[in-house]
């Protein structure tokens, strides 16, 4: 437990620097058990095998342009035209239905892994926060417990499940794009790919703008609820005290704050959308 409570050191005190990175992210595996990881194993393959099949119906819509043409130059006949077309649309099927069965599948895989591997990182959160000592929720400016354990939690959930799938996804067709592009018309893909690094750069520039505004507006956020959660314990002596406009007005500005933090995402994602 004492290794597996280490990347928790970042969350539960308030006094450090909240920690990123992608090693960090793999720390969060280590709460997964055998059946967890075999799941994502499962659903990684599953994911790559849907990536790349989405390049595949770039060669069947080829061939059909193809066949189209030949038709109206008068090259196939109309009964081989016919042929040739419904074999194409037969293709178009069993690509689709393949797709659409095995993405749904890694979907589900990947969606319980992550429940289960936040389920155990939220016990292992409840254990470090019960093995503090008491002067440490006396703290306001560490956040609301509950706050921290939800959203981040949540964040965990989404990063390791879906979103993490679709990652895996769109490496495989990106990967898999270029090298039916090779394999068909060379010239043309080299040519687009001279652009791909300049796109990585600005998706990467967005992304990282992106999280740091997050962590501002769940750090906001968490002040806002040590307002309320104090206010909802310490109801009699705010009534007796007539501070109920105070401390909704405290409550509210922290809000309109986190509001304005999470307006400027705005440029991030046109920079990255646009790009």
């Amino acid at each position: 437990m004492d290794e597996k409570s280490e990347p928790l050191k970042a969350t539960t005190n308030g006094e450090d620097k909240p920690q990123s990175g992608f090693k960090y992210l793999l720390k969060v595996f280590q709460y997964a058990d055998s059946r967890t990881r075999a799941m994502y194993a499962v659903a990684f393959v599953g994911a790559i095998v849907s990536g790349a099949a989405m390049p595949l119906m770039t060669i069947v819509f080829g061939s059909f342009t193809t066949q189209f043409s030949d038709f109206s130059a008068g090259t196939l006949s109309p009964d081989a035209f016919k042929r040739e077309v419904n074999s194409l649309v037969l293709y178009f099927i069993y690509l689709f239905v393949g797709r659409f069965v095995i993405t749904y599948c890694a979907n589900v895989l990947v969606t319980i892994s992550a429940i289960r591997m936040t389920k155990a990182l939220r016990r292992a959160f409840l254990a470090s926060i019960l093995r503090k000592e008491i002067w440490y929720f006396d703290l306001q400016n560490s956040g609301s417990i509950a706050t921290q354990v939800t959203t981040n939690g949540n964040k965990v959930t989404q990063g390791t499940g879906d979103k993490l799938l679709n990652a895996v996804t769109a490496l495989a067709t990106f990967f898999g794009a270029f090298i039916v592009a090779l394999a068909v018309q060379w010239k043309l893909a080299l040519i687009t790919l001279s652009c791909v690094p300049l796109i990585f750069v600005f998706i990467a520039a967005a992304l990282s703008l992106d999280a740091v505004i997050e962590s501002k507006v769940t750090q906001t956020l968490s002040r806002g609820a040590v307002v309320a959660q104090e206010s909802i314990s310490s109801i009699t002596t705010i009534q007796a005290f007539w501070a109920q406009g105070r401390m909704a007005n405290k409550y509210e500005d922290h809000l309109s704050s986190a509001h304005k933090q999470a307006k400027n995402k705005s440029p991030a994602y046109g920079l990255m959308f646009s790009a």
